[in-house]
């Protein structure tokens, strides 16, 4: 074991890098009381009005749910054919089941509805909630409650493509459970801001879990996505702030223009990138007129292939691995040279081959950044790890990265800066297209690449002058090059990174 691992590093190298501070953005509390338990929310990100969740029950109109009809009692709802409108600013308490009925709020766009969500299920229609006209609407999840809305998997309105639907400004809070099965699309789509305060969520989605055209903001919410799409999709920013958040299935984990996590322990699987920022609106208008058959024949999106940017000349589809490399390119690849056995590669550089575009070919976005203040961040991606089209700071939290070990992908990937000020992050993935942070970054860090790559189950140490243990990590997946990054590194000192029974004696820089 330990001279075949000897052998495949062969070519390691070692990077540490100085860099200068920064200070994370301090919150703007308000304290907003739900029963016992105190909620301190970011007024940059939620109002006071976002987190009310305590409503006057005995001013508030009913609304039972009974299969295709429902029983109404108060003012600003009515029952029109399997369609409960609600027309008037005003709380409303929903409960009951319903297997065919629709609640749809169309009501003054000055005006502000407040659905109590107090132990619903709606299943057998289209987006069985529906936002139509209003200024804002707020869902709250009462306390001890278990609600379950299902859309299907065919929409009579091609726009209304999610089980809760929104084309206004959407606030659900609480601490009750939501369940959310979007077999048509989304989960949860709002047309403008989605925002989510406390509460439980189980999400499954064809496409999006979660679906903003403006901000998608989360606080102190437990929630649980499986989405053949993006777990959390916005068209402009996400921020995330606590308590939880477990993607176990997507395209994207979280993609936005910026992505800004403060806290929270997060977990996200994802086919291609784990956190993705990107400025959605110099896509391609072009969607491609490609489907895929559901069991049932009936026609589904092929969001694989949809939305993506125009790749540069020569390149006909975005690479996801070595193979789908133009010939040119993997010659390249193959036969380059080796680079002297201790030589550093120059800092913050990209190890990409000539001819490979930058980022996949994308250009550096401006005002597109992935922050990252906070959190206990395990990002398993089957692409690249970390991909930003701007910028990435890390200035706090534990990070663990295990990217994808193909060719074509790294565990970090920027187009602009990439700046480490604090906290701790360890990136696995492949070292053909290896990017380090760049030398303007205050906190220093390693990078050790291996010949051959890395099988499951090796043992990570990393240690100081001294001997003490820095950190101890096995890996879960194959890699070849290793980033990593915590106070704990010192510019000019010596480290030892052992790998299995190897060990690595380097020099810093």
């Amino acid at each position: 074991m330990k001279k075949r691992l000897a052998g495949m590093f062969l070519a390691f190298m070692l990077i540490i890098m100085p860099f200068a501070g920064c200070t994370a953005q301090d919150a703007v509390g308000t304290t907003v009381t739900e029963t016992s338990s105190a909620l301190q929310i970011d007024s940059t990100y939620f109002t006071d009005r976002d987190s009310k969740v305590d409503y006057e029950e005995s001013t508030a109109s009913k609304i039972v749910l009974s299969s295709t009809t429902a029983k109404i009692s108060g003012d600003g709802a009515k029952l029109e054919d399997k369609t409960v409108k609600i027309t008037k600013e005003g709380t409303y308490i929903l409960s009951g089941s319903s297997d065919g009925l629709n609640v749809v709020v169309e009501a003054a766009d000055t005006e502000k509805v407040w659905l109590v969500f107090d132990n619903i299920s709606m299943k057998g229609v289209s987006a069985p909630i529906q936002v139509l006209t209003v200024d804002k609407v707020f869902i709250t999840l009462a306390t001890g409650s278990k609600n379950t809305i299902e859309d299907i998997d065919v929409a009579e309105n091609e726009e209304l493509n999610a089980a809760i639907y929104s084309k206004s400004d959407l606030t659900i809070n609480g601490s009750g459970k939501l369940i959310v099965n979007g077999k048509y699309e989304h989960g949860i789509k709002s047309s403008d801001d989605l925002k989510m305060l406390g509460g439980s969520f189980v999400i499954t989605a064809a496409n999006d879990g979660l679906n903003a055209n403006d901000a998608l903001n989360i606080k102190d919410s437990v929630i649980e996505i499986s989405a053949k799409g993006d777990g959390i999709h916005s068209d402009k920013n996400v921020y995330i702030d606590g308590k939880s958040l477990n993607i176990k299935e997507s395209e994207e984990g979280i993609e936005g223009k910026v992505v800004d996590i403060a806290s929270g322990d997060i977990d996200i699987k994802s086919s291609d990138d784990g956190i993705n920022a990107t400025d959605s609106s110099l896509k391609t208008d072009t969607l491609s007129t490609a489907t895929s058959q559901t069991a049932d024949g009936k026609e589904t999106l092929n969001k694989n292939i949809k939305n993506r940017q125009i790749p540069p000349e020569g390149f006909d589809k975005m690479p996801a691995n070595f193979e789908d490399l133009p010939a040119d390119v993997q010659e390249k690849i193959k036969n380059r040279p080796e680079r002297p056995e201790g030589e550093a590669v120059p800092e913050g550089e990209m190890q990409r081959p000539e001819g490979m575009p930058h980022g996949a070919g994308f250009e550096n976005q401006e005002g597109t950044e992935i922050m990252i203040r906070g959190g206990d961040l395990y990002i398993d991606a089957s692409g690249d790890g970390i991909d930003s089209n701007g910028n990435l700071t890390v200035s706090g939290g534990k990070v663990v990265i295990e990217g994808s070990g193909s060719r074509g992908d790294g565990a970090i990937d920027y187009n602009g800066t990439g700046l480490v000020k604090g906290g701790e992050v360890l990136a696995l993935g492949g070292s053909d297209m290896l990017q380090s942070f760049s030398s303007e970054s205050a906190q220093s860090h390693i990078v050790v690449t291996a010949k051959e790559s890395i099988a499951v189950g090796a043992k990570i140490t990393i240690k100081d002058e001294a001997g003490k243990i820095l950190y101890e990590h096995i890996n879960k997946k194959a890699f070849s090059a290793l980033v990593y990054s915590s106070k704990d590194l010192v510019k000019a000192k010596n480290y030892t990174v052992q790998i299995g029974d190897t060990i690595l004696e380097t020099i810093s820089k």
